[in-house]
């Protein structure tokens, strides 16, 4: 969960610093802004002195400049707020087993359930098992009716080592009579492990596996 929040922290401070360094540059711009008006009202000539309508208008936009600053520190703020807030609600997933839409699925305590759908009757499909450097570690053949199916693997690879629990990637290819590709997709189930926020977006963790909460398909008590 550490890696997850620390991303979600150093979103949210790069949002905190952009704010610092514009409220640091108008500083400094209005700073040389007044400088150069102080030494332009010294050398002016009172008997013609300068329109004031064009360093009012600078002023005026400076003062807008700073509102829009203010504004933005408060949004922050704000969306700093909610996203703490749904987080907090979140946590109720802990320890149930959810399924989302993601091709990256957990194997939690020796064991990966993933779904896979198939648009239409297939002649042939394959479910294939990939490891996180991308090596195929398993494959078998899949149901060819059109429909959701699922996919519960043991961990155990071609070569008999049981293989341990972390992310996997897997894939489901079809095809029909004729080797044109059929459409399919893949949803993946875990056990929710924490909760963290990542760029405004409320992500469940599965392990090491992140799944957005609006990816959430369905909840349940078991596995």
């Amino acid at each position: 969960m550490s890696d997850f929040a620390a991303v979600a922290g150093i979103t949210n401070q790069g949002a905190l610093d952009k704010n610092a360094a514009a409220k640091t540059k108008l500083a400094e711009d209005l700073d040389s802004f007044l400088l150069m008006l102080t030494q332009q009202l010294k050398s002016q000539d009172p008997l013609d002195p300068m329109d004031s309508a064009e360093f009012t208008n600078q002023l005026v936009q400076f003062a807008q400049v700073e509102q829009q600053i203010g504004a933005n520190e408060n949004l922050t703020d704000l969306i700093g707020l909610t996203q703490q807030s749904i987080v907090s609600s979140s946590v109720n997933y802990i320890g149930h087993t959810v399924e989302g839409a993601s091709s990256q699925v957990p194997m939690q305590e020796g064991h990966l359930k993933a779904g896979y759908g198939v648009s239409e009757d297939a002649h042939a499909v394959t479910i294939v098992v990939r490891d996180d450097g991308g090596e195929i570690v398993f494959s078998q053949p899949g149901e060819t009716r059109s429909g959701v199916h699922e996919f519960n693997w043991d961990g155990v690879d071609a070569q008999g080592n049981q293989l341990p629990d972390g992310t996997y990637s897997i894939s489901a290819t079809a095809i029909a009579g004729d080797d044109t590709p059929i459409d399919t997709y893949i949803t993946a189930f875990g056990r929710v492990t924490g909760v963290t926020a990542i760029d405004g977006q409320t992500v469940l963790l599965l392990g090491k596996v992140g799944l957005p909460v609006d990816d959430v398909l369905s909840v349940s008590d078991g596995t």
